[in-house]
């Protein structure tokens, strides 16, 4: 099991990568009719390979961050499927095709201004990024739930790290940027790339300036500000939905 959980990991971070469309029709994963469902089952995944490397490394500290980060990651994911069901309610679809198209006049992020921010922060605390670290917060628990791994091992907790941090930017790019539209003297998957760099430059500054979350306050936050905040949001657009 020791050995299985970096891999479990990592296989699970390059499987919700796969779904990510950077242009129409250019995805590893055609985009199904469930396309973006899909990809969040995937990313709930990633919970087994964190809570087996901890309970398998035979450590107090590793332990207690996959703990953390098991608490973390469902905490969260509740606002941030609440969040993409008014998504989904206003693109009429769940297929990232139709959910970018929908944005042709209007992004998501001036029309749902509070499901963008809602999001965003769904996505530093999915990917545990600063202020969200508390799994592997240094000053309490050494390096958290990989405290134990060495080697390629803890190289694939990295990458699988690094590679839902660019699946999380793209979804952010892909729900409330526009995806791959843009002005015709570029390739829609350059407009991309370009929308998700600016987006991988946001959580890399915020990395860089803000302080760590108190762990109490973190679990407070999301059960207490995230999720009534995204349970409102979903009720305004499905109220304006069913109006209009």
């Amino acid at each position: 099991v020791f050995q299985l959980a970096p891999i479990v990991s990592l296989a699970v971070a390059l499987t919700a990568f796969a779904f990510v469309p950077i242009g129409p029709g250019l995805a590893v994963v055609k985009d199904a009719d469930a396309g973006m469902l899909a990809l969040m089952a995937v990313l709930s995944l990633e919970v087994y390979g964190v809570a087996l490397g901890g309970w398998a490394s035979q450590s107090k500290y590793a332990l207690m961050g996959a703990l953390r980060s098991t608490a973390q990651l469902i905490s969260y994911e509740l606002a941030m499927g609440m969040t993409v069901l008014a998504v989904f309610i206003l693109a009429g679809s769940t297929r990232f095709d139709d959910i970018v198209a929908s944005q042709a006049g209007l992004w998501n992020i001036v029309r749902m201004p509070l499901a963008f921010l809602l999001f965003f922060i769904a996505m530093l605390a999915e990917t545990a990024r600063t202020p969200f670290d508390l799994p592997e917060s240094e000053s309490e628990l050494v390096a958290g739930y990989h405290t134990e791994y060495s080697g390629m091992r803890f190289g694939m907790f990295f990458m699988a790290e690094y590679v839902n941090l660019v699946t999380a930017t793209a979804l952010i790019t892909l729900l409330f940027l526009g995806g791959w539209l843009g002005p015709t003297f570029l390739p829609g998957w350059v407009w991309f790339l370009l929308k998700q760099s600016l987006v991988v430059f946001l959580f890399i500054w915020i990395r860089a300036t803000l302080p760590r979350f108190r762990y109490d306050r973190l679990m407070a936050f999301g059960w207490k500000v995230m999720l009534p905040l995204a349970a409102l949001n979903l009720v305004v657009y499905a109220t304006w939905a069913a109006l209009a």
